[in-house]
């Protein structure tokens, strides 16, 4: 079943969630039916009802920016490019190829003391945190195994560090197709080559 794309009161982008709970949240008159997705709608024994492509809060809520951090929202942080040569493992179909590519500590595990690693900015971090895991290929997190990029001579193409709020929504849409009926609400930048495989 198709994804409805969630705007805030200002109808800005903040989630995707299922038909099932737009309509639900619709009729609990939560939200408003902001797009529909042409010639589909949904039947009951006694309504009919449009099936929502996009719908809004009818009050404004401060959505906070915190992201899960796992495996999916890194690689996508990251753009599926390894953090150390600039590589982008892709299908013949364009997609990320997934079994090419790894999540690196960028301090190694075995340096931990009491589950946190020191960086080379001096901060103390949790070993496994957006501050020190990174997207790596297999040939890069090889070479590197348990050194520090310096002693493997790679170097960091950036500083990890967590997504902004504007940088998760883009994780978002980074996973889900972007149907039609969307183009007004999502900015062209966010749209990406991602389909349904992470779904």
């Amino acid at each position: 079943m198709s994804n409805v794309l969630l705007l805030n009161a200002d109808f800005t982008p903040i989630g995707v969630i299922s038909v099932q709970r737009a309509i639900v949240l619709v009729i609990d008159e939560k939200v408003r039916m902001v797009q529909e997705y042409v010639g589909q709608v949904l039947r009951s024994p006694s309504i009919v009802f449009p099936k929502p492509a996009v719908v809004a809060l009818r009050r404004y809520v401060n959505v906070g920016q915190r992201i899960r951090f796992n495996r999916k929202n890194v690689l996508a942080r990251d753009r599926f490019t390894c953090q150390y040569c600039g590589t982008q493992p892709r299908t013949r179909t364009g997609h990320p190829r997934l079994s090419e590519l790894n999540l690196d500590h960028v301090v190694a595990r075995s340096r931990a003391t009491n589950g946190r690693v020191r960086l080379k900015s001096g901060q103390w971090v949790p070993v496994t945190s957006w501050e020190n895991v990174v997207c790596s290929c297999v040939s890069c997190n090889t070479k590197k195994g348990a050194l520090s990029p310096a002693q493997a001579g790679l170097t960091l193409r950036s500083v990890p560090r967590p997504p902004t709020r504007w940088e998760s929504l883009r994780l978002l849409f980074d996973r889900v197709t972007i149907p039609d009926e969307w183009s007004d609400f999502v900015p062209e930048a966010w749209r990406g080559y991602w389909d349904d495989e992470l779904e």
